[in-house]
């Protein structure tokens, strides 16, 4: 097992250990992809980890753009197929009472410096998704990104509402942006990697 997939596992296991279950908050896209399939064949007492999504596009489940397929073929196969699995998408109601604060949120981040559907436009245009204060909620988007879609996702406050944050960070220029993103408010990166409230560690998976 990679050394990114152990260091997970070591955070839900110690989650396990210390209270009987543990909440692990993911992220699409293709970073995270090989860590899923570390850990789905991994001794993890899947059966006690409840798994959400961060963020996902407003699709239908089998789309191929769609977050939570990826995540029911890449996570909940093999032995994580014990794992419960709550849908960001169908059962929103059912996300905010998952135990927080969440055991460990894995986010990836974009080529523009985005994480979970937290886009740099929405600087300007809703800045309360980015500020720490604000209520902890799933928000809902205008088609963004690539691909193009409407969103779902939380909020920088609920994000923050973990005991671990991981950020993946899968190559070179990715890299490059987190370090201008320690100074440029014009990133979304910036608001998560200054706010004082969880440590976010950032793994290379390059």
């Amino acid at each position: 097992m990679h050394k990114n997939s152990l260091y997970i596992h070591s955070l839900l296991s110690k989650a396990i250990k210390n209270k009987g279950f543990a909440s692990f908050i993911v992220s699409g896209g293709s970073s995270p992809i090989n860590i899923f399939q570390d850990l789905n064949r991994s001794d993890l007492d899947w059966a006690n980890i409840e798994v959400s999504l961060v963020d996902d596009r407003s699709v239908d489940m089998h789309h191929d753009d769609s977050n939570e397929k990826l995540i029911n073929e890449k996570l909940l196969v093999n032995n994580a197929s014990d794992a419960s699995f709550v849908s960001l998408k169908s059962e929103p109601s059912r996300v905010y009472k998952i135990n927080q604060p969440y055991d460990l949120m894995l986010l990836g981040m974009g080529e523009d410096a985005h994480f979970a559907s937290l886009f740099p436009s929405m600087i300007k245009s809703n800045i309360e998704y980015f500020k720490i204060d604000s209520m902890p909620e799933i928000i809902y988007t205008q088609p963004m990104g690539n691909p193009l879609h409407e969103r779902i996702s939380m909020n920088l406050a609920m994000i923050l509402n973990s005991k671990s944050i991981i950020l993946l960070v899968s190559n070179s220029k990715k890299s490059d942006l987190v370090t201008e993103a320690h100074t440029n408010k014009d990133l979304p990166l910036y608001y998560l990697l200054n706010q004082k409230i969880v440590d976010v560690k950032i793994l290379k998976t390059y």
